[in-house]
């Protein structure tokens, strides 16, 4: 079954070395660095990805490393029941004002989208017909292309990955991704 892999790039100077590590680890796969060089937005990097691939499973996989592609290899025997698997951080090595914010996070995006899963982790797989179309091109695309994928009925899995968190958000990212939130949310409900 042939596989896409789409890197999302904004000037990240790793998108190379997760391009080879990919290529060691998956030789038939599609490996697509997406470069956002004007800075459009992850979601708008990805949409790119997503449109340039050919393979019948998909992967969006952020390629800073701070997941490591061998992830790639816990998500995909899932795929066998499930449309679409999401990897899921573990917040024990962030520091405390990291694990704070992704706790209250979570907490908000279960109580405004009724998801049970961890929405921004950096990697996702899923089957081609599973990729619906979303309109957010920033950070927060995953939180209206996985809420529309529950909507339409889709069977969403998560699954623990292991990450090693190398760099905070700063403010003004937080800042515009609970905006953007609020976007998505008038957007799919308020209608």
């Amino acid at each position: 079954m042939r596989m896409s892999v789409i890197l999302p790039s904004f000037n990240e100077p790793r998108s190379h070395e997760t391009l080879r590590t990919i290529k060691a680890l998956f030789p038939e796969a599609q490996v697509i660095i997406s470069q956002d060089a004007l800075g459009r937005g992850k979601g708008w990097a990805v949409r790119k990805g997503v449109l340039a691939s050919c393979g019948e499973i998909i992967i969006f996989l952020d390629s800073d490393m701070d997941i490591h592609p061998r992830m790639i290899r816990r998500l995909l025997p899932f795929l066998e029941d499930y449309d679409i698997v999401v990897g899921c951080k573990g917040i024990g090595g962030m520091p405390l004002a990291r694990k704070l914010l992704t706790v209250a996070s979570r907490i908000y995006i279960k109580i405004m989208f009724w998801l049970d899963f961890e929405t921004q982790s950096g990697i996702k797989a899923m089957h081609k017909h599973a990729v619906l179309p979303w309109i957010t091109d920033s950070f927060a695309f995953d939180l209206e292309f996985l809420t529309l994928a529950k909507r339409r009925g889709l069977k969403i899995l998560e699954i623990p990955v292991l990450a090693n968190i190398t760099k905070g958000k700063s403010m003004k990212v937080i800042w515009k991704a609970l905006i953007d939130s609020i976007k998505i949310w008038f957007r799919l409900f308020s209608l």
